[in-house]
């Protein structure tokens, strides 16, 4: 028999930097009765029950619950890595759950930063191509990319380790490199 257990809570956090206030209420992602099923000869597993969430600017929202729960298939969800099987996803602004492969790679790269627990970077290439990678696929020119990957380093601690291959950097480093990259 298959087992579920519901996520456990979800908590937002606001910030209360200036800024980030005046924007909080703006919705950014919202996922509506959403859920996925996958298939396994005559079972059906379900990965995620219905679940809806809004998350907003300016806001934290942590996702919490024991193993099996469905946060990984709710963030890849989020992340358009995957489509529901039920249920409707938007990001800012824009239903996800028809879209095809090549506008849902256009959201992911434009609108949705991933920081993983294995960051994912690209071995041969130092710290700062890493984080100018998605700048100029986003078709950003060269100068401008790496002006605002120096940036993005600097603002993470980075600056005096741009120049180093993603090997060369430890755990921490190469975690803030992951997200100066977003």
């Amino acid at each position: 028999m298959d087992q579920w257990f519901p996520i456990v809570d979800a908590v937002t956090y606001e910030n209360n930097a200036g800024t980030l206030m005046q924007t909080a209420n703006k919705i950014v992602a919202k996922v509506i009765g959403a859920g996925k099923e996958y298939k396994a000869g005559d079972t059906v597993i379900t990965a995620l029950q219905a679940s809806s969430v809004d998350l907003r600017s300016g806001e934290l929202t942590l996702i919490i619950g024991p193993s099996g729960s469905g946060k990984t298939t709710l963030l890849s969800l989020l992340g358009c890595v995957i489509y529901p099987s039920f249920g409707e996803v938007w990001i800012d602004g824009i239903k996800v759950n028809e879209l095809n492969e090549k506008s849902l790679a256009q959201i992911r790269l434009k609108k949705i930063g991933f920081v993983f627990q294995k960051f994912n970077l690209i071995a041969p290439l130092t710290a700062l191509e890493n984080v100018m990678m998605p700048l100029i696929l986003q078709g950003i020119n060269e100068n401008e990319a790496r002006t605002k990957a120096i940036a993005a380093l600097e603002k993470v601690g980075m600056g005096d380790r741009m120049k180093n291959l993603s090997n060369d950097l430890s755990g921490g480093q190469q975690q803030r490199v992951a997200i100066a990259r977003h």
